[in-house]
């Protein structure tokens, strides 16, 4: 497992690879932005603007400290990264991340994830019975002229003659 150590401050702090709780809270802040075409850490950081140190404050994790952290304890964090981060700390925070999270090995998981579950669809939707299925019902057996009066059935009013 990857780890990296950071003296930021006074503390030192971990980068892990995410757990499901700290890749969903980086999805919510990077909800509807546009990723760089060429990507390098000046760019992300140029993309994230000032959300950069919220994103910091989810990926990096106080040594000894428990990742799950509130909106409010995450808030403080990033501020107090951004006042006491440098621009090389910055830049190698990034940079091991993706060494860190393989963003396209991700994104290959999850890709294969969704071809076998289209696969599996397929296959059930192909084991379906026929009778279900529009071509497996015969028109001729189905068809109808409109209502039929049955010889056996008592007339209601609305079939009485003469009505």
């Amino acid at each position: 497992m990857s780890e990296f150590k950071y003296a930021i401050g006074d503390k030192i702090y971990l980068q892990r690879p995410l757990v499901m709780g700290q890749a969903e809270q980086l999805m919510d802040i990077l909800e509807g932005m546009e990723m760089p075409k060429k990507f390098s850490s000046a760019a992300l950081k140029k993309v994230l603007g000032e959300k950069l140190y919220l994103a910091m404050a989810i990926a990096l994790v106080e040594e000894g400290k428990s990742p799950k952290r509130t909106e409010e304890e995450l808030a403080t964090l990033a501020d107090e990264i951004h006042w006491t981060i440098n621009p090389d700390t910055t830049i190698k925070v990034i940079d091991d991340f993706f060494d860190c999270n393989p963003a396209a090995s991700i994104l290959q998981k999850l890709t294969g994830m969704a071809k076998r579950l289209s696969d599996k669809m397929s296959e059930v939707t192909s084991r379906t019975p026929s009778s279900f299925s529009q071509k497996g019902t015969l028109q001729k057996e189905t068809k109808s002229s409109g209502d039929m009066v049955l010889k056996n059935a008592s007339p209601s009013p609305d079939t009485a003659p003469g009505s």
